[in-house]
């Protein structure tokens, strides 16, 4: 099958809120492996990878040894044991309009799905489940894959040649994001960036990055296909 357009989003702020649940159940974890006083304070999530967070939560709370690839290893891993069954619908809210692009999207034969997301992969999961899209999202690139953001959009399209047979050019990629992170790690490989301000970065400073394509939200539908499709 001949895909004319490959997407991939991004999580939360984008699709979905999720409370601060992932950062309520990462302190939790800090907290049973290394006492109370480590949390994730002033530390922001924003566009970021796990790895890449748990890195710098570690070091603000006084871990520097040589040991520290080790730590972010054992807690990112006690992290996500915690977080799989952590998650409830309750914990997640759809943003407006991303049900029913999601539905339009999924039903387009020119249209492939996939995912670009800081979170770890079964966390990123069970946030969708919680959501009751994640079968909408058959493989991505997440942040239990590399630390740096800019390089998840190119192990997605490499991925999604091993699920379609299709090699994606990328002009015909999209990132849709909410940060101005994901709009870097779009333009990183070249591909069509589409911002939402529906996260914690203003429309300000996402038009200051200048994406292809800035929403209010996704409930536009017409807009956001219009442009992608072009």
């Amino acid at each position: 099958m001949g895909w004319r357009r490959l997407l991939l989003f991004d999580i939360d702020g984008t699709i979905l809120l999720s409370s601060g649940i992932g950062r309520r159940l990462m302190d939790e974890s800090l907290g049973a492996l290394f006492g109370p006083q480590v949390s994730s304070r002033e530390v922001s999530f924003s566009g970021r990878t796990d790895i890449d967070i748990m890195t710098e939560i570690l070091q603000n709370n006084g871990f520097l040894s040589e040991d520290l690839p080790l730590l972010v290893k054992r807690a990112l891993d006690h992290y996500d044991a915690h977080a799989r069954d952590g998650i409830l619908p309750s914990d997640v809210t759809l943003l407006p309009g991303v049900g029913l692009l999601l539905e339009h999207l999924q039903a387009d034969d020119a249209v492939q799905l996939g995912l670009v997301t800081g979170n770890l992969k079964s966390t990123a999961y069970a946030k969708l489940r919680a959501a009751g899209v994640a079968s909408k999202f058959p493989f991505g690139a997440f942040g239990s894959d590399h630390a740096d953001r800019n390089e998840l959009p190119a192990l997605a399209i490499e991925r999604a040649y091993h699920h379609t047979g299709t090699r994606f050019r990328p002009e015909h990629v999209v990132i849709v994001g909410d940060s101005v992170l994901d709009i870097r790690c779009g333009r990183h490989v070249g591909a069509y960036c589409v911002a939402v301000s529906t996260g914690y970065t203003s429309a300000a400073r996402l038009a200051a990055e200048g994406p292809d394509l800035l929403m209010e939200d996704l409930a536009d539908t017409k807009t956001f296909l219009r442009s992608i499709l072009a």
